[in-house]
């Protein structure tokens, strides 16, 4: 059980008036079914309206935790191969339907699980059984251990909590009629512009301090900073580096600029190891050590973004740093693509999302090192239908962006095993290792079995890992309580606190 976070202070404002929280999006939260979709912007609103049976909680200095939420407990039994979960009562559902029960808990599940669903999620489900012991209780079994079934699976975006009875009801109004048994419950929206909730007052826990969070859509990064100093906007996450940058050096005082270790996503740069000459790992090494790492993380980051080695970000567990290294060399680079004979007019293709202000940054800089060794690359930064087509018929030669997961068993078999739905190079050398991993109950050992995974990636380079870069958060100086950017743009929905208005 984690630590107790620290009692927040409270907000002044007006005699009952009303507290607003002002959240600005990115994108445009248009999915509220939590199974299909957890980008960046359908996340922060769905996460205030639903309950995980757990859930991540960001307080520091005790970092991101898993703690009880619709469970009040649980126990792991039969060396992480059986989880047996103790439901609280009284979760009462926004509508007044009724209350939480172990049987809406499985029926949840199983929509992941279900392949004709087509959420992302179903794989980490795989083998699972889930039965009903009682209307309280629930107990998922594996054939083989899964120690990182709590924190790669129930407390992910995927298995928040739904009401069936109005799901069933309003499937087709979903995205307008969502219910669950969160803090926060559907007010109102205008679609592509905002979106409204207001708390809960049946919830069953503490209540939010808040009455309102109004999310507002589709925001530039450059105009959420103008509007966080103007108190137009309480919140934002900060994608674009070079808004990152500027923040960072920001001295307006209304303005607070948060960055969390616990919010690092690596950027990841696949090698398609089915095209030659990328199948000689000569030629991916080569490539690895023509990149200066260093510089992409001061020069287009502005020291916002870390170096890394591995697959892993520091913060997370498994991680190590004692792997084979890179550092900046382009002889060596030159030398190792001479001694594997590589065509002098070799023009591979990389690509990227063009959604992603990140991806094109880095894949630009790295293009631009590779041309210096004598490697001529077409980049071709890709909208999200184009990247998914490419992908899909492995029609590229590298593929590069950068993932944000909060356990490390979801950027592992996932992304490194050869039947990995996300294994962009087609490398084979570590099924038997992940299958290691992920079936170690003990954790000083499943720590060490990721170390040695993180060594044999890096010796085999199936890609190369470049920079994490951080969640940045933007807070107007009114808000109370918001202690760190979270994991994956997650605010602090218990504790943070502004005037009434």
């Amino acid at each position: 059980m984690a630590a107790t976070p620290t009692v927040q202070p409270t907000a002044p404002g007006k005699p009952g008036g009303a507290k607003i929280y002002r959240v600005g999006l990115s994108g445009d939260a248009t999915e509220m079914d939590p199974i299909r979709s957890t980008t960046e912007a359908n996340l922060p609103p769905t996460e205030a309206l639903y309950n995980y049976a757990a859930r991540y909680t960001y307080h520091p200095p005790l970092g991101t935790q898993i703690n009880p939420d619709a469970a009040e407990s649980w126990e792991i039994q039969d060396g992480a191969k059986t989880f047996i979960f103790h439901l609280r009562k009284g979760m009462k559902y926004h509508d007044g339907s009724g209350e939480l029960t172990a049987d809406d808990v499985k029926w949840n599940w199983e929509r992941i699980k279900d392949p004709k669903n087509g959420s992302a999620g179903a794989p980490d489900w795989a083998g699972s059984t889930i039965t009903v012991v009682d209307p309280q209780t629930l107990k998922v079994g594996f054939e083989q251990p899964y120690p990182a079934f709590l924190g790669a699976t129930v407390a992910y975006g995927y298995a928040m909590l739904i009401s069936p009875t109005a799901y069933q009801a309003n499937s087709d109004k979903w995205s307008t009629h969502p219910i669950g048994t969160g803090p926060f419950m559907w007010d109102s929206a205008q679609p592509g512009s905002s979106l409204t909730l207001k708390r809960n007052p049946n919830y069953w826990g503490t209540p939010p301090k808040i009455d309102q969070i109004q999310f507002r859509m589709k925001v530039d990064d450059r105009t959420a900073l103008l509007a966080v100093a103007k108190g137009e906007l309480d919140a934002f996450y900060v994608s674009d580096p070079d808004v990152a940058i500027e923040a960072s050096k920001n001295t307006d005082p209304n303005v607070r600029f948060m960055k969390s270790a616990f919010g690092q996503s690596p950027f990841t740069l696949w090698f398609n190891m089915r095209r030659p000459p990328l199948d000689d790992v000569r030629v991916r090494q080569a490539l690895r050590y023509a990149i200066d790492s260093q510089a992409i993380a001061r020069d287009l980051f502005g020291g916002l973004a870390d170096v890394i080695n591995s697959y892993l970000p520091p913060w997370m567990f498994g991680y190590t740093d004692n792997v084979m290294k890179f550092e900046y060399d382009p002889d060596k680079a030159r030398q190792l693509l001479q001694q594997a004979n590589v065509p002098a007019d070799w023009q591979p293709s990389m690509v990227s999302q063009a959604i992603l202000p990140i991806s094109k940054r880095v894949t630009e800089a790295v293009a631009s090192y590779w041309t210096d060794i004598g490697v001529k690359v077409q980049n071709d930064s890709l909208e999200q239908g184009l990247i998914v087509q490419r992908s899909n018929n492995n029609d590229y030669d590298m593929y590069g962006t950068y993932i944000s997961r909060v356990d490390p068993d979801q950027l592992t078999a996932r992304f490194w095993r050869s039947n990995g739905s996300g294994n962009r190079s087609g490398y084979t050398g570590a099924d038997e290792l992940i299958d290691q991993i992920r079936s170690e109950a003990d954790p000083s050992n499943r720590a060490n079995l990721y170390g040695q995974l993180q060594q044999k990636l890096s010796q085999d380079s199936p890609a190369a890992f470049i920079v994490a870069t951080s969640e940045h958060l933007l807070l107007n100086k009114r808000v109370v309580g918001e202690e760190g950017a979270g994991w994956l743009e997650r605010l602090n929905w218990f504790d943070v606190d502004v005037p009434a208005e």
